[in-house]
C-alpha cells in the first residue's frame, strides 16, 4: 500500500480519492489504475474512522478490483 494512504488519511479523502480513481478507471481501463482503486478500498476496508457499512462494501469491492488488476479482460464483467 501506498505510505501516504493509511488510517492517518482521513476517510472523506480517500473515499473521493477512490471515486475520482473509479471515474479514470472508466476512461482509460488502465490495469494500474485498477490497482491503486484495490489499494484505496483496502484502506477504506480497514479505515477506523471509516462507517461500519463502508468498510464492508469496500471490503467485498477490493476482491473484484484486484482481479481487474490482474486481468483487464475481466473487466468487463465489472460493468
Amino acid at each position: 500500500m501506498n505510505p501516504a494512504l493509511n488510517a492517518h488519511s482521513p476517510v472523506d479523502t480517500v473515499i473521493a480519492a477512490t471515486l475520482f480513481l473509479m471515474s479514470a478507471y472508466q476512461r482509460t481501463r488502465c490495469p494500474g489504475v485498477a490497482v491503486s482503486i484495490a489499494a484505496h478500498l483496502d484502506c477504506l476496508a480497514q479505515h477506523p474512522d471509516a462507517d461500519a457499512a463502508i468498510r464492508k462494501v469496500c471490503a467485498g469491492m477490493r476482491e473484484q478490483w484486484q482481479a481487474a488488476a490482474s486481468c483487464p479482460q475481466a473487466t468487463n464483467a465489472m460493468h
